[in-house]
C-alpha cells in the first residue's frame, strides 16, 4: 500500500472584502475580545505581584479569577468566532450579539471579583446570570454563523459546543461554592475545576488546535479521523471526571483520567505529524504552540498515577497537584495562550494595514526562546515531584525569562491593535 501523498499547503487567507462603514470584519471580533482579555491578564499579573508582596485570604483567587475568567476566557470567545467564521466561510455575527457577549462578559467577570471576596450571595447569583447571558450570547452567535453558512462542517463548532455545556455547569458548581451551600456527595470543588479547566478551556483550546495548528504550519490535518476520537475521548473523560467527583465515584474520576489522557495524545499525534510534514519556516508563534502540546498529555498523565496511586481527591489537592499544575497551566495554557496571541493579535494589526507583513522568522532566536520556555517548564515540573527546591529556583528564573520575553512582544502587538487597528463594535 502506498503511503500519503505529499502534505498539501492549507488553504491561504482570502483577500479581505471591501469594508463599507458599519460592517464588522472578523477580526473587529477577535481584537475586542483580546484586547478585554488582555487587560485582564495584565490586571491578574498586577494583582499576582500583589499578593506575592502582601498576601490576603482571597488574592490568589481573585488573580487566578482575572486570570482565566477574564483573560483567557475572553480569548477563547474571540478567537472561537473567528475561527467558525473563517472555517464556515461566513461573515461575523451580527453587531448586537458581539456587543451582548463583551458586556455580560466583562460585566459578569468584574461583579464576580468584588462579590466572591466580599462573601454577597446576591451579588454572586447576579454576576453568574450575567456570565451565563454571555454564554448564551456567544452560542447564539455560533449559531447564526452556522445557519449562513452554505457548508455544513459539524466540527467548525462542535467542540465550542461542548466546550458550553460543560463550562455552565462549571459555573453553577462555582456558585455553590462561593456562595456557601452544602454538597454532601463529593468533592464538588474537584468537579468544578474539571468543567471549568478541562471541560471549557481544554475543549475549546483542543478543538482549535486541530484548525489552527495546521494553519501555522502551513500543511493540512495529517489524520482527520483521529478529530471525533479525540472529541469524543476528550468529552466522555471531562463527563466521567466531573459525575466522579461531583459524587465521590473513584473508579470513575480515574478512568477519566485515563480516557482524557487518550485524548490528549490523539491530539498530539496530529501535531507532530503536522510539525514533520512542514516544509515552512516555521514563526515564533508555530514553535510555541507546538512545544506546548507535549505538556498537556504530560500534566494528565501526572494527575491520573496520582489518582490510582492516592485516591482521586488528592490528584487535585495532593502534593502532585503543584507539578501536575506547572505542566497544565505554564506549560499547556500559558504557552499555547501567548503563542496564538503572537500570531492572531499581528493578522488583526496587518488586515488593517494589508502590504504591513507577518512579523519575520528568526529561526535560531525562535528555537532558543521556545527551548527556554519548555525545558523550564518541564526542569521546574520535575522539581516539584522530585522536592528538589535548588534546581526548581533556576528551572523558574528560566521559566519566567522565556515568558518574559514573549510577553513583551505579546504586550507589544496589543499595543498596536488598540493604537492602529482598533476594533469596531
Amino acid at each position: 500500500m502506498s503511503g500519503p501523498g505529499p502534505a498539501r499547503p492549507a488553504p491561504r487567507m482570502p483577500t479581505p472584502r471591501a469594508h463599507h462603514r458599519g460592517d464588522m470584519r472578523p477580526t473587529d471580533v477577535l481584537g475586542a475580545f483580546f484586547l478585554c482579555g488582555l487587560a485582564f491578564l495584565a490586571a491578574a499579573i498586577v494583582g499576582g505581584a500583589i499578593q506575592a508582596l502582601a498576601p490576603w485570604d482571597w488574592g490568589r483567587w481573585l488573580a487566578l479569577h482575572l486570570a482565566f475568567f477574564g483573560g483567557v476566557s475572553q480569548l477563547v470567545l474571540g478567537a472561537s468566532q473567528f475561527f467558525a467564521g473563517a472555517f464556515l466561510a461566513t461573515d461575523p455575527p451580527p453587531r448586537r450579539l458581539v456587543r451582548a457577549q463583551l458586556a455580560c462578559w466583562n460585566g459578569g467577570a468584574l461583579l464576580l471579583a468584588v462579590a466572591v471576596p466580599a462573601r454577597s450571595a446576591a451579588l454572586t447569583w447576579v454576576a453568574v446570570g450575567l456570565l451565563v447571558a454571555g454564554l448564551a450570547a456567544w452560542a447564539a452567535a455560533l449559531g447564526v454563523m452556522r445557519r449562513r453558512s452554505l457548508g455544513k462542517n459539524p466540527w467548525a463548532t462542535r467542540w465550542y459546543q461542548a466546550a458550553a455545556g460543560f463550562f455552565a455547569f462549571g459555573i453553577a458548581a462555582g456558585a455553590l461554592l462561593s456562595t456557601g451551600v452544602a454538597w454532601p456527595h463529593g468533592y464538588l470543588l474537584g468537579a468544578h475545576m474539571v468543567l471549568n479547566l478541562a471541560g471549557w478551556f481544554g475543549a475549546a483550546i483542543v478543538g482549535t488546535l486541530h484548525t489552527f495548528y495546521p494553519s501555522l504550519t502551513q500543511t493540512t490535518l495529517r489524520f482527520p479521523r483521529l478529530q471525533p476520537v479525540a472529541f469524543w475521548l476528550w468529552s466522555a473523560g471531562v463527563a466521567a471526571l466531573a459525575v466522579g467527583y461531583a459524587w465521590a465515584v473513584g473508579p470513575l474520576a480515574v478512568a477519566g483520567w485515563i480516557v482524557l489522557a487518550a485524548a490528549a495524545m490523539a491530539l498530539l499525534v496530529n501535531v507532530v505529524a503536522c510539525r514533520l510534514a512542514s516544509e515552512a519556516t516555521l514563526s515564533l508563534a508555530a514553535r510555541v504552540v507546538g512545544a506546548a502540546q507535549a505538556f498537556l498529555p504530560a500534566g494528565i498523565v501526572v494527575l491520573a498515577v496520582a489518582a490510582v496511586v492516592d485516591g482521586p481527591v488528592w490528584s487535585l489537592a495532593g502534593s502532585t497537584r503543584v507539578a501536575a499544575g506547572t505542566l497544565l497551566v505554564a506549560g499547556w495554557v500559558g504557552l499555547t495562550v501567548i503563542g496564538s496571541l503572537l500570531h492572531l493579535l499581528a493578522i488583526v494589526v496587518r488586515v488593517r494595514n494589508f502590504p504591513r507583513p507577518m512579523p519575520r522568522a528568526r529561526p535560531r532566536l525562535d528555537v532558543a526562546v521556545t527551548v527556554l520556555a519548555a525545558v523550564g517548564a518541564g526542569a521546574l515540573a520535575a522539581c516539584q515531584l522530585l522536592d528538589a527546591e535548588v534546581p526548581g529556583r533556576l528551572a523558574t528564573v528560566v521559566l519566567l525569562a522565556a515568558y518574559a520575553f514573549l510577553a513583551v512582544k505579546v504586550a507589544l502587538l496589543g499595543l498596536g491593535v488598540a493604537r492602529h487597528a482598533r476594533p469596531e463594535v
